[in-house]
């Protein structure tokens, strides 16, 4: 439920969207010219302010633009009974977020508030909450769908102390976001310590991990605690959980469900209060399947399953991550780019990134170093091409041979391409057409051909 301030000259209709927004459980306060609007607002923290574009001799729009000045995030919607092309523009250009013509049916415009407040809602949640990140473990960028989805999971299972597995190809960032998840917990004041499993022998792990007794092993001159003593009240992230090997399992089992553990060479049992987050690349369930991962370790750590979204996938937060790094990396190496030029922007969104936001880093950091001038070009994105087989899919072995057609080879891979740029531009056809250097017409007929439909994408 949000705050709204309806400003209108018309006092029936201020009336009607009143007795409207109040049953929909809004707070609702209402002006009749500029002046009263900006006492409203100075008196009161507003959500969202309904402004009509006429207000007797005062226009909306010099209202909207001193609003602007001092209230920038609070949404506007733009009312008006003289609906024509050069006022929609002129008021989305001074920062309105919608326009509603006169008359209206009162379902469409109680619908576009909903829309609008939940936009900002959202808007006001990411923000937050990457704010909060960014005070210890620096920016979470993404605007994306996909990455729209991770914030709001994140946001709801941080305040909890279930466990979580976090999935996602190397280099997109599962250690940030359990820092995240950890820093947004009641745990946030305790320790957040981190193992990396798959870079440690199996012993070592164990030690690690459970601590050990003076001479539990020939150098063991000493006791050490483990990672789950040091980490009490606090988090501990597993990354590369995957690769446990069984006898560790079966601990970390051990204490996922009791809470309690024998350090290497003791014999009393140790209890300790620590909230696990794992993360792997790998295909946990099938390592499952193929027995390699036990499978009730495998649902005690998955409480919830946070998934991150591979860069090539994540459309303009390409884009937006570059310029974050790019900032970085300036501020680094002391130099001072200005941004991408069109071409170097064009061959970020076209590359696939098996690398993932690691990979764009690097690239971007290259790119600082070796651009001669003030804005990175294309010539300054040096990437290391991942060496693949030049015949994959076995597609040229089965034309020469006979089983197909070079056009069915042909069209098979048009289908690729025009499947994958669609998919990085977020299914913008728009975007997709000029990354594959198509005009729209040409795009939306080879679209067509190749059996491609909006749903599919």
């Amino acid at each position: 439920m949000a705050n709204i301030l309806i400003v209108d000259d018309d006092l029936s209709l201020r009336e009607v969207l009143e007795i409207a927004l109040i049953k929909k459980g809004h707070s609702v306060w209402t002006a009749p010219d500029s002046a009263s609007a900006l006492a409203v607002l100075q008196q009161h923290s507003i959500g969202l302010i309904l402004l009509d574009l006429r207000l007797g001799r005062e226009s909306g729009i010099d209202l909207l633009v001193r609003i602007r000045e001092t209230w920038a995030d609070v949404p506007v919607l733009m009312v008006t009974a003289y609906a024509d092309a050069k006022s929609a523009i002129k008021a989305m250009k001074h920062g309105a977020k919608d326009y509603i013509s006169k008359p209206f049916e009162l379902d469409d415009l109680l619908y576009t508030v909903e829309r609008t407040l939940e936009t900002a809602r959202l808007k006001e949640e990411n923000d937050w909450l990457k704010g909060q990140i960014s005070k210890q473990y620096g920016e979470i960028i993404g605007q994306s769908r996909q990455m729209q989805a991770v914030f709001d999971l994140v946001r709801r299972i941080a305040p909890t102390n279930i466990s979580v597995l976090v999935t996602g190809e190397s280099g997109t960032g599962k250690e940030l976001f359990a820092r995240c998840i950890h820093s947004q917990s009641q745990r946030a004041k305790q320790p957040f310590l981190a193992i990396n499993c798959g870079g440690l022998p199996e012993n070592l792990v164990e030690s690690e991990l459970f601590g050990f007794r003076k001479g539990a092993f020939t150098s063991a001159d000493r006791a050490k605690k483990g990672l789950l003593e040091m980490a009490e009240g606090g988090t501990l992230f597993l990354d590369e959980v995957g690769e446990l090997a069984h006898s560790t399992q079966v601990k970390l089992l051990r204490y996922v469900q009791e809470r309690c553990f024998i350090p290497l060479g003791g014999t009393e049992e140790m209890r300790s209060d620590v909230r696990i987050i794992a993360a792997t690349n790998r295909n946990v369930e099938q390592s499952v399947a193929d027995g390699d991962f036990r499978e009730d370790l495998y649902y005690r750590l998955s409480g919830v399953k946070v998934h991150l979204p591979p860069l090539r996938e994540r459309g303009d937060d390409v884009l937006a991550l570059a310029e974050h790094f790019l900032e970085k990396a300036c501020r680094a190496q002391k130099r001072q780019l200005r941004g991408f030029t069109a071409e170097a922007r064009k061959k970020l969104l076209a590359y696939g990134y098996p690398g993932n936001v690691r990979e764009l880093e690097n690239i971007v950091e290259r790119a600082v170093a070796l651009e001669p001038g003030d804005t990175v070009t294309a010539d300054s994105l040096v990437i290391y091409e991942k060496i693949t087989s030049t015949d994959q899919d076995g597609g040229i072995q089965k034309v020469l041979s006979g089983q197909m057609t070079l056009d069915e080879y042909l069209a098979v891979h048009e289908h690729k391409v025009i499947s994958e740029a669609l998919r990085r531009c977020g299914g913008h056809k728009g975007r997709a057409a000029e990354m594959v250097g198509l005009n729209f017409r040409q795009f939306r007929y080879r679209l067509t051909k190749s059996g491609e439909k909006d749903e599919d994408i």
